[in-house]
């Protein structure tokens, strides 16, 4: 018996937005076991499919492992010209596992604006012209109407409906780390999004709760553990100090994603001004502080609205400007001159960075000579990279031994996880 039973549905989700159809058909259980999962076995599927976009989750993913929220998007990133993984956290990889299925592989390209739903292992496409152009907060509004139950979901904004290259795809309306085109490539395939009904469960590992207190007791004696919400987070990486500096008349609360004991985000609200925001783009943030000041939160809020990735926008706007010219700014980015503008620029204007493979999102925390091998392990496994990158006393033996503690099996396990990442990395 596979160590993974436990940890999977065996259930592939294949949808093509042309006919349209979709189809669950059951995993390949030596496929699985040999890749182990998350964006190895996208890697794979990807391949496999050709033109499309896979969704996969890890073995750990929804477990009870410490911060195993990750949902990743793997596809040919129109920005960096090559296949990246975009992570996705909060309850987004719990959320699509519970709705019964583990991979989603979608292609074709859809007559009209479509949205997926998932749930209970079914998988249904349905039209979604009615959220063409709508702020992403106010889509979310919708689909927690028109879709019940909907534990989880990844939308578009007016940004993707308008072809903007940097638009981004956003986690329940608080935006994300894709920073490599996904909202535009879904945008081309004419995809609104993907709601998760997550109404489901799995048994995991017996032991696993008493596995999952335990390493939170140990990685509590880490320094990094009593430095708590997203401030904390972006002094660990180069240039974020300056962007850490939350307003003092903010409304803070440190917020954490599924099953995490170490918060790196912080949910702001400012009751005069009647607005909040969850804090979670750390390298987004960071660029628009650099470039603003002070005005970074609130044109934070308008990058939102309109699903862009606000390190993209944080290249395009012009210096020395008042907060109100840099929102009209903003505004122009969706406009047609403005658009045709940053096509003829986007060869030269898209910096490449080291970190591209995984979306350029992660925040690039030292140390940087494992920071790749660190992040693809997180990516394979199904937990948070953050989380990863903050804990180096965290070893991938430690993640496997939630699968198996068998030592027979564990070895295998260790050396399917070894090549797995090497071929990940090596892209």
């Amino acid at each position: 018996m596979s160590p993974l039973k436990h940890f999977y549905n065996m259930q592939l989700g294949i949808i093509d937005l042309s006919l349209p159809s979709a189809v669950t058909i059951p995993l390949n259980p030596e496929q699985v076991l040999k890749r182990i999962g998350g964006i190895a076995m996208n890697r794979e599927l990807l391949h496999e499919h050709g033109d499309a976009i896979v969704f996969g989750t890890g073995p750990l993913t929804g477990s009870f492992a410490p911060a195993s929220s990750l949902l990743t998007a793997t596809f040919a990133s129109p920005i960096f010209t090559h296949v990246c993984h975009v992570p996705f956290m909060l309850r987004t990889g719990p959320a699509m596992k519970f709705s019964g299925i583990d991979f989603l592989v979608v292609k074709g390209t859809a007559t009209e604006l479509s949205i997926i739903y998932v749930n209970r292992g079914n998988v249904h496409v349905r039209p979604a012209t009615h959220l063409r152009s709508v702020p992403a907060q106010d889509i979310m509004n919708a689909l927690k109407k028109e879709f019940r139950p909907s534990g989880a979901a990844l939308v578009t904004g007016p940004a993707a409906d308008h072809g903007i290259l940097y638009a981004s795809v956003s986690v329940e309306g608080h935006g994300s780390l894709d920073k490599a085109g996904l909202a535009s490539v879904m945008a081309a395939k004419n995809l609104k999004g993907i709601v998760f009904g997550g109404t489901g469960g799995l048994p995991f590992g017996r032991d696993n709760p008493g596995q999952g207190k335990e390493l939170i007791q140990r990685i509590s004696a880490d320094r990094n553990f009593i430095h708590r919400g997203f401030a904390a987070l972006l002094k660990l990486m180069d240039g974020g100090k300056a962007a850490g500096i939350i307003p003092g008349k903010a409304k803070k609360k440190d917020m954490a994603c599924y099953n995490c004991p170490a918060p790196c985000m912080t949910h702001v609200s400012f009751p005069r001004q009647d607005f909040s925001l969850l804090l979670l783009d750390h390298m987004g943030v960071t660029a628009l502080a650099k470039k603003t000041g002070a005005h970074a939160l609130p044109l934070l809020r308008r990058c939102l609205q309109f699903g862009l990735d606000p390190a993209g926008v944080a290249r395009r706007l012009p210096d020395g400007k008042t907060e109100a010219e840099w929102l009209f700014a903003i505004e122009k980015m969706l406009t047609e001159a403005e658009r045709n503008q940053i096509a003829a620029e986007q060869s030269a204007d898209v910096p490449v960075k080291n970190h591209a493979l995984f979306g350029g999102g992660i925040a690039p925390i030292p140390p940087l000579d494992t920071w790749h091998t660190r992040v693809g392990l997180a990516m394979i496994l199904g937990v948070c990279p953050l989380f990863f990158l903050r804990f180096p006393t965290i070893s991938e033996t430690d993640l496997l031994r939630f699968i198996s503690q068998d030592e027979a099996a564990l070895t295998k396990l260790q050396e399917s996880l070894t090549a797995s990442i090497r071929s990940v990395i090596s892209d």
